[in-house]
C-alpha cells in the first residue's frame, strides 16, 4: 500500500501544479492534466493528459476498438455518427490492433476516423506477429486497412509469457522490426501490452526501450500492475495506457462503472482505454473524466466497496 500512497499523491501534486501548463513535461514521468480538474470542480471540457516521454497531450479517455465495439451491430451512417460524437466530445486517442474482430477495428477507423480525422487524432494499433517478417508483412496491411501513412503508437500485443518475450528479442525477432519502423518514422512509438506483472511483463519492461505500455489498472489491483510497473514506468517517462478497468464489466456490482473509471483516473495513467459500443457508454465516460480526481481516501472506499475476492470473481481475460 505505501507504493501507491507515493503514486497517487505524487500524481495529484503534479496534475494541481500543471494544470496551467500542460504541456510542460510532467515530473518523473508522471501524467499531467491540461485541464484544472483537481480543483474539486468539473471540467467544462474533456482533460488532456500527457503520454510520458512520447510528449504528446491526449485525452484522458480513449476510444478503444476492441470486442465491444467490434461486436456492435450497427449500419455505417451510426458507426460515422458514433465516431463524430466522439471526436467533437473530445476523445483524440484511438485504439484498436489487428487482431479485433479479425482486422474489423482496424476496417472500421479506415472508414469512419482516418479519412476525416487523422491530423486531429492519436492512432494507435497493435500486432501479435512475433518474428521480423511478421511484424513486417502486418504493418502493411494495418497501414493500408487503416488509410494511413504511419501510425502515432505501435505495439506488440498481449506479451504474457516468456515465449513471447524470447521470441521478440531473437535475431529473427520482430523488436528488431519495431526498432526500424519507428527509425524510419513509420510508427511515431513504439510499446507492447501485457495483462499481468510476472517474469515476461518484467523482462519486457527491461529489454523493450519503449515509449508507452497498455496494462490491466483496475481496482481489483489483482494482477500487480499497480505495484509493480507504475513507480518504474513513472521514472522511465513511459505513458500508461489502462486497459480492462471495469474487469470487462465482471468488477460491477458492489461497486458501478462509473466508480471503477474514477479509480483508474487517479492512478498516474495516461490514458483509459475503454471500449465503445454505444453512444452511452461513450457519453458516460466522457462525464466521468471530467470530474475532479478522486483523493486517496476515496479511491480506498471504492476498493473497500468493491471487496473483489478472485474466488468468487472470475475475472475474463489472462490471470494465469
Amino acid at each position: 500500500m505505501k507504493k501507491i500512497h507515493f503514486s497517487r499523491r505524487k500524481f495529484l501534486q503534479t496534475a494541481a501544479v500543471t494544470a496551467t501548463a500542460a504541456i510542460l513535461p510532467s515530473v518523473s514521468g508522471v501524467a499531467a492534466l491540461n485541464d484544472g480538474n483537481v480543483s474539486g470542480l468539473k471540467s467544462e471540457l474533456l482533460p488532456k493528459r500527457r503520454l510520458g516521454r512520447t510528449n504528446r497531450m491526449v485525452s484522458c479517455i480513449g476510444f478503444g476498438g476492441g470486442s465491444r465495439y467490434c461486436n456492435w451491430v450497427a449500419g455505417e451512417d451510426i458507426l460515422q455518427k458514433h465516431i463524430d460524437h466522439a471526436i467533437k466530445l473530445g476523445i483524440t486517442y484511438f485504439d484498436c490492433a489487428r487482431s479485433y474482430g479479425n482486422g474489423l477495428a482496424e476496417e472500421r477507423y479506415g472508414k469512419f476516423l482516418t479519412p476525416k480525422y487523422r491530423d486531429q487524432i492519436f492512432l494507435n494499433s497493435k500486432t501479435m506477429e512475433r518474428t521480423y517478417d511478421g511484424v513486417m508483412k502486418e504493418i502493411e496491411v494495418t497501414l493500408k486497412t487503416l488509410k494511413t501513412e504511419y501510425l502515432d503508437l505501435y505495439c506488440m500485443h498481449s506479451i504474457d509469457s516468456m515465449k513471447d518475450v524470447d521470441v521478440l528479442l531473437c535475431s529473427s525477432g520482430g523488436y528488431k522490426a519495431f526498432l526500424k519502423l519507428k527509425n524510419e518514422g513509420v510508427v511515431k512509438n513504439i510499446g507492447f501490452s501485457f495483462h499481468k506483472w510476472n517474469d515476461a511483463a518484467r523482462k519486457s519492461f527491461d529489454e523493450f526501450d519503449v515509449d508507452a505500455i497498455l496494462c490491466v489498472i483496475n481496482a481489483s489491483r489483482y494482477n500487480g500492475n499497480e505495484d509493480g510497473l507504475l513507480p518504474l514506468a513513472a521514472k522511465r517517462d513511459v505513458g500508461i495506457i489502462a486497459i480492462k478497468i471495469m474487469g470487462q464489466n465482471a468488477l460491477i456490482g458492489n461497486v458501478s462503472g462509473d466508480d471503477l473509471l474514477r479509480y483508474g483516473l487517479s492512478l498516474p495513467i495516461s490514458v483509459a482505454n475503454v471500449g465503445m459500443d454505444g453512444f452511452s457508454p461513450l457519453e458516460s465516460c466522457i462525464e466521468v473524466g471530467k470530474e475532479p480526481l478522486l483523493s486517496e481516501k476515496e479511491a480506498k472506499k471504492i476498493g473497500l466497496k468493491l471487496n473483489f475476492d478472485p474466488k468468487v470473481t472470475k475475472l475474463p481475460y489472462f490471470t494465469g
